[in-house]
């Protein structure tokens, strides 16, 4: 999934190309029209990075959290998502039913955990084992797995590491539920103070019913 500095980035750079083209041509008929073409460019160009500084201040201000610590969780959400994209690969190259299952549901949870991150950075530090321990193990795990599985040779003790290695890759499966049940703590505390004071309110309405149907 594109960031919305990389979406705004290849829209500018292939905007960019397609106009130089088409101006480089125009230019041969028509001087400005190749002028206009490099003005107009320059001005998407330049409204573009202005409209993406915008939002990453706004992303930061809502956040509460620094440029350098946006930096730094723009890198750790890129980097997970290449280890996301590894784990789809691997999933679809293991022979095992219950590794198949486990894979895909960790690439289901990983791209939840990326996905509520990205839209609120400081949820980053609700779940930073995530990004630095359980998701790269992940990978190597499963990268390890893959190719034991594919060896021709199946030997007592390739079997026994195979074994242990769709047993580890279970609590994994575990430890990642428990990830985004930390990415949502904000949002399931929210949601049951909400659902708290809902509950009060109705049931102050409902005892001022009743008070006025007791007093008639």
């Amino acid at each position: 999934m594109l960031s919305i500095g990389q979406f705004f980035s290849r829209h500018t750079a292939s905007l960019l190309i397609s106009l130089s083209t088409v101006s480089i041509t125009a230019f041969a008929a028509n001087p400005g029209y190749f002028l206009g073409g490099l003005l107009f460019a320059g001005t998407y160009a330049t409204s573009t990075a202005l409209l993406k500084q915008n939002q990453k201040r706004k992303v930061m201000h809502i956040a509460g959290i620094s440029k350098d610590e946006y930096k730094h969780i723009e890198l750790q959400l890129s980097t997970a998502n290449k280890h996301i994209q590894t784990l789809s690969q691997n999933y679809l190259r293991v022979r095992s039913v219950s590794a198949f299952k486990q894979l895909l549901e960790m690439t289901r949870i990983s791209k939840n955990i990326v996905k509520i991150v990205k839209t609120d950075p400081q949820k980053f530090y609700n779940v930073e084992p995530f990004f630095y321990a359980h998701l790269p193990s992940a990978v190597e795990l499963t990268d390890k797995y893959t190719m034991l599985s594919k060896q021709p040779v199946k030997d007592k003790e390739i079997q026994v590491t195979l074994s242990k290695t769709r047993e580890t890759l279970s609590d994994l499966n575990s430890t990642f539920q428990i990830d985004l049940k930390d990415a949502l703590s904000n949002d399931i505390d929210h949601l049951q103070m909400e659902i708290e004071f809902a509950n009060r309110s109705n049931l102050r309405k409902k005892e001022q019913l009743e008070w006025r149907g007791d007093e008639k």
